[in-house]
């Protein structure tokens, strides 16, 4: 499946403006980047993104 170049720069927006409303909350941001780690590896591992992530109440 092709991502078109518009669908990137959205997403990174969309990703920019979570983090900001995290780090605005308080969340530190080292919590922040552990975070992001832990998903990449995970999405590294399994070659996707679960669809299950969505439905749990983390």
């Amino acid at each position: 499946m092709a991502v078109e170049l518009n669908e990137i720069e959205e997403a990174e927006v969309e990703l920019e403006q979570w983090l900001v409303e995290q780090a605005e909350n308080d969340i530190p941001e080292v919590v922040l980047v552990g975070l992001l780690r832990d998903y990449a590896d995970d999405i590294e591992q399994l070659g996707y993104v679960s669809r299950m992530w969505g439905r749990n109440n983390r």
